[in-house]
């Protein structure tokens, strides 16, 4: 209920005392509000990055509701533009040094709305209505060293929505920039003012039966349990999924059947049958997967059969031996070693010289019997006698061609050359031919498969600048530090960057790798091509990461004899066709006239180019102009 005013019959009512009768109706309306603790922001005035091309401006979304401290409704009902270039004052918000940065806090404030002028009884003009408005107020607080630098305070009679973060250089503000962490949201009531009934509950005891002393109880009870402090289960209470060999469904009775299990010595069911182990390589014995009962009985049956056996369960160094002939070892380890070394011996009394042999016929030589030696050298007598011939050893037809690799069809010697001098003598020059040694016109057969290789170069020997040139079903390729291994394309240098060119019937492009650290890569992720086959075909078409800066102005000038809007703008056609609209277009000045205010606007962007305008508030006889640069990225 509000105070009231008690109006009587035939009173005189004056201006103040009607005024004052909305005042007390108005006020006991925010006193209700303020009362309960009703403030901050219901809905809408979201921040958002402004759209399309983002700039030092953001939007609120609309319809935005909220309520101040003092029970004050503050109310929009379309988006909101807001400039951080500048705070409220005026004042430039930009940072100065690099490595700093400065905090803007985004306010609403309640106001009212004058509309209606009119005439009272004194002459004097008043505003007949006095709507609910507002105000959205930008402060800024000192810059200072990026991670410190303060956040502007809170202001008692206005709302923050949001504070947004500048650094040094900055031209557009995106969604890591704006900060909701402090915003004042709506709040009905707060939990320690909401009381609660606790007579029945046994686990929560709050301080106070208050909602927010409940929850903080629940919090203690919650993070002691976690941390193991207290309120911890016992072994007992936790439950487990029986597994295996354990049947127990607690932690607490699954831990004592483990240790009682291992434990035991029962026959079959001992704790060593519980327990797995791995394949043991060794030899000569080996012992597979299995548990380690089964193990131990398989070590215990190759122990028992080894110190059973009546032969081979010692090293021939154990077992005597008697001299023999020219053998005199004493044991079968020492003959055995003899033997291998007399055998091994280039001496010209060992070695093949111990070792006979029985005749052996032949034509137009043959061996006699006798020791391996004596066959060897008249062997080697025979051998060099054939080969110290200086003429006719062979004819070469009878001199054949192995030919494992089957690269020839001749098989003799005489064939084989012939065949390998007309092969030779299609792509080249032969001695006795003018021009000896220089190529003929270079033929190569159908390579087969999706791209061939039809040459490489080293050049200089550095990898980075190795030439290849490769061929598939549609085009040519000429490549630097790159070639393709069958599925891809491979970098010779992958610390480096890779390029080329190709062309086809009816497109040329230039192509280009800009990777460091990969070896492989399944395309080009830069090229540029023209389209020579197609309608359009005046300029390059970019594709990928591209950046493109050049210059654009305008000056326009207000002819009138009173202050005008006037409009000027322009469009530019970037030098290549991009791959996709770009991303950001941003504007830097080279030279402004001081009337100017802004920045020139981006309008129907595309792939080939943009337009940009301006509208300006000029004062009569006087011209602006705006000169500068663009930056495009797609």
């Amino acid at each position: 209920m509000s105070s009231r005013l008690n109006f009587f019959h035939k009173q005189a009512v004056t201006e103040a005392e009607l005024d004052l009768a909305f005042e007390l109706l108005e006020k006991a309306d925010r006193d209700l509000a303020s009362d309960i603790g009703i403030y901050g922001i219901v809905s809408g005035a979201d921040p958002v990055p402004h759209s399309p091309v983002p700039d030092l401006t953001i939007d609120l979304t609309a319809p935005g509701r909220s309520y101040d401290h003092l029970g004050q409704r503050i109310f929009f009902g379309t988006d909101q533009r807001v400039d951080c270039s500048i705070d409220y004052t005026g004042i430039p918000t930009q940072v100065s040094s690099s490595g700093n940065e400065r905090w803007l806090g985004i306010f609403l404030r309640f106001d009212r709305l004058l509309s209606d002028p009119r005439t009272d009884g004194n002459s004097q003009q008043v505003y007949f209505r006095q709507d609910e408005s507002f105000q959205i107020r930008v402060r800024q607080s000192p810059e200072g060293p990026i991670g410190s630098a303060p956040k502007v305070p809170l202001v008692e009679n206005e709302l923050l929505v949001c504070d947004i973060r500048r650094t040094a250089g900055q031209t557009q503000l995106f969604e890591v920039d704006i900060d909701q962490s402090r915003r004042q949201a709506f709040i009905f009531a707060k939990g320690d003012a909401v009381e609660i009934a606790s007579a029945l509950w046994t686990a929560i005891q709050p301080a106070v039966a208050t909602v927010q002393a409940a929850f903080d109880s629940v919090d203690d009870i919650l993070a002691s349990h976690l941390n193991g402090s207290n309120h911890r289960h016992s072994a007992g209470q936790v439950d487990y999924t029986p597994h295996g060999f354990v049947d127990a469904n607690t932690v607490q009775g699954a831990v004592d059947e483990l240790v009682d299990d291992l434990a035991s010595t029962d026959p079959g069911s001992s704790g060593a049958s519980l327990v797995g182990s791995d394949a043991v390589a060794d030899a000569p014995n080996a012992l597979p997967p299995g548990s380690i009962h089964s193990q131990l009985i398989q070590v215990l049956n190759w122990l028992n059969t080894h110190i059973s056996a009546s032969s081979g369960a010692h090293n021939a160094s154990a077992i005597a031996a008697v001299a023999h002939n020219y053998i005199s070892g004493a044991s079968v380890q020492a003959q055995l070693q003899e033997i291998v070394n007399d055998l091994q011996s280039q001496d010209s009394s060992l070695g093949a010289a111990q070792v006979g042999d029985a005749a052996i016929s032949g034509s137009p030589d043959s061996l006699s019997a006798g020791t391996v030696r004596d066959q060897l050298s008249d062997l080697l007598a025979a051998i060099n006698t054939h080969q110290n011939a200086s003429t006719d050893a062979h004819p070469a037809s009878a001199v054949s061609v192995a030919d494992t690799a089957e690269d020839l069809d001749a098989a003799d010697a005489e064939g084989a050359l012939a065949e390998i001098l007309g092969a030779l003598k299609m792509g080249h020059y032969l001695g006795n031919e003018t021009n000896a040694g220089n190529h003929r016109a270079i033929e190569q057969p159908i390579f087969g498969g999706f791209r061939s290789l039809l040459w490489d170069s080293r050049g200089v020997g550095n990898s980075r600048a190795r030439f290849r040139v490769h061929a598939d079903s549609q085009s040519i390729w000429f490549t630097v530090n790159a070639f393709w291994n069958g599925g891809a394309w491979e970098k010779d240098n992958p610390t480096t960057y890779a390029g080329g060119f190709h062309f086809s019937r009816s497109a040329f492009e230039f192509v280009h790798h800009h990777g460091t650290s990969d070896s492989t890569f399944a395309a080009w992720d830069r090229f540029w091509r023209l389209r020579m086959g197609a309608t359009t075909n005046s300029g390059f078409e970019a594709y990928g990461t591209i950046q493109e800066i050049g210059r654009l102005g305008m000056a326009a000038s207000n002819p009138y004899t009173e202050s005008r809007w006037i409009i000027a703008g322009g469009a530019v056609t970037f030098r290549s066709r991009l791959p996709s609209t770009p991303s950001s277009i941003t504007f830097s000045e080279d030279m402004v006239s001081f009337n100017f205010s802004g920045t020139p606007e981006v309008r129907v962007a595309d792939r080939d180019g943009f337009a940009f305008h301006t509208l300006q508030w000029v004062s009569p006889n006087l011209s602006f102009y705006w000169y500068g640069r663009y930056t495009a990225i797609a």
